[in-house]
Formats: structure tokens, sequence, C-alpha cells
């Protein structure tokens, strides 16, 4: 079954990528740009109250709205549902606190998981794989998002492990290889702010196209296996 959602979603992103991509686009660059300029800045002149700020806007506003309204371009693409692209925009920040807190409880789960011995992480990467998914095309609580993402994930427990571990193994395979391009320079601060934008815009957007298609599609196929909705 996750074979077959990787390979669906990428047979979507084949035919739906490039109308994704020109939407979501603004975000990604965003998120580049302001991860490019806090970088360059705390090489040069280290760590700043400018420099926390902009750490903070990425992560507490840019990146879960790049989340939300990423999900919902792909799901409008794959269920043939023409909305004008601002209307993505509009409605995308009434989710934001949800998702936002949402994305909070699944780092600290998952990275304190990972620091007893990594297994534990993974496990649990794999019970919260659709709490986004459901805060947001479902319109559920935060509670709820988290206890229907938990009912569904044993479902199909060995699945979700393995395709939370497929989407980690891919966000660390491109944050190692940008890297190393990075690393081949002798100083990093002959990194330009083109190259540094490239970079970041770079590995946002293969996180956001795999939980928007792969993970997406997952999350599709498991509705067919109805929870009890006892909420």
């Amino acid at each position: 079954m996750t074979l077959q959602a990787i390979s669906k979603g990428f047979e979507y992103y084949k035919k739906f990528g490039l109308n994704f991509t020109i939407k979501i686009l603004p975000l990604i660059f965003l998120f580049g740009f302001l991860a490019s300029v806090g970088t360059s800045s705390s090489l040069s002149e280290g760590i700043s109250n400018f420099d926390i700020s902009l750490l903070l806007i990425n992560n507490f506003l840019i990146s879960p709205l790049t989340t939300i309204i990423a999900i919902f371009i792909a799901n409008d693409l794959i269920e043939n549902n023409n909305r004008d692209v601002l209307v993505y925009y509009a409605i995308s920040w009434q989710y934001l606190l949800k998702v936002l807190i949402l994305s909070l409880i699944s780092t600290l789960c998952i990275g304190i998981g990972l620091l007893l011995f990594i297994v534990p992480g993974i496990l649990i990467a794999g019970l919260l794989l659709f709490v986004n998914y459901f805060a947001i095309l479902e319109n559920k609580s935060v509670l709820d998002s988290l206890n229907l993402s938990w009912e569904k994930a044993k479902l199909n427990f060995f699945q979700c492990i393995l395709m939370a571990g497929f989407f980690w193994f891919i966000t660390i395979l491109t944050i190692t290889i940008l890297s190393t391009i990075s690393g081949s320079y002798e100083e990093l601060s002959q990194i330009s702010q083109t190259q540094a934008i490239i970079s970041s815009s770079f590995a946002i957007y293969i996180q956001v196209c795999l939980i928007s298609f792969p993970i997406l599609v997952f999350y599709k196929k498991q509705s067919s296996n109805k929870i009890k909705d006892r909420i």
C-alpha cells in the first residue's frame, strides 16, 4: 500500500506538478529568502535579534501556511476542483493556529522519540502522520486531529511507519546533499545569497511535495477504512 501511494503520488505530481509549483512558489521563495537572510547575517555578525525574528517568522508563520496551502492545492488538483489561487491564501489563515500547535506537538514528540534511540521517534511519526490532513481537510480540532490520526494510523501501523520513514529519508537525504554542496566552499561566507535562497527553497519544496502528493494519496487511500467517529 505504501509503495502504491508513493507511485500514485509521483504520477499525480507528474500530471499536476507544474500547476502546483506555480501556485505555491511565492511561499517557497519567501521561506527560502527569509532563511537565507538570517543565515547570512548570523555567519557574518553572529546571531542577533533580527536573525531570531526571521527564524520565528519562518517557522511559526510561513512554514505552517505553506503546509496548509500546499495540502489544499494538491487535494483540489487531485479532486479536479478549480479554485482561484488567491482563495487558498485567503482561507488558510483560519487553520494557522491549529496547524502550528500540531506541528509543535509533533516536533516535540518525534524529537523526544528520536533521542530515545531513534526507533520511538519513527513510531511516533507514523502515529502522527495524518494530523495535518484531519485539521486542514476535515477541519478537526487539535485534539480531534491527534486522536483520529492515532486511530487511523493504528489500522495500518506498519505502512504508516514506512511512509513516515520514507518522508524522513528523503528529507535527510536532501539536506545532506545541500550541506555537501555548501561544504565544498572553503568558507561559508563564499556562498552567494542567490545560492542560499535556492538551497533553502529547494529543501522546503521537497518536503511540501512529499506531504502534498505521496502522503496525501496515502491518507486518501486510508479513508476507505472508515474510523468510527466517536468525537
